[in-house]
């Protein structure tokens, strides 16, 4: 049976390369379910980002049947350039299937090595 979860990225900087992996919530159940819980975590960004500040904004987009874009505006004051500016930051919300896994083992100390001073005294 597969595994299916809900993946949350964020991106607050210039570029694309910026977008970090910052939730993965896994949904028991089916794809349906996992699109269900996507659509909530959708919802509830939005909601949790914006509040009631009419000073912040939002645009969600459905990007395809299972993924999400949230782009969030927060419009400030900026006293060095006196004039109103807009802060935006963004994140990405889409159902996945796990199709692979493996645990990282842990790693243990390595063997204290002989440095010369031992070597020396043949050590």
């Amino acid at each position: 049976m597969s595994e299916w979860y809900v993946l949350v990225e964020t991106n607050n900087g210039w570029s694309d390369g910026n977008w970090l992996l910052h939730d993965k919530v896994h949904v028991a159940g089916g794809r349906e379910q996992a699109v269900a819980r996507a659509e909530e975590l959708t919802r509830s960004n939005v909601e949790r980002r914006t509040g009631d500040d009419p000073h912040r904004g939002h645009l969600v987009f459905r990007t395809s049947e299972t993924s999400w874009l949230l782009e969030f505006t927060k419009s400030r004051w900026s006293e060095p350039f006196d004039h109103a500016t807009e802060d935006s930051s963004y994140a990405r919300i889409s159902v996945a299937e796990l199709i692979s896994s493996a645990e990282a083992r842990p790693v243990e100390r390595p063997a204290p090595e002989k440095g010369r001073l031992r070597r020396a005294f043949g050590g």
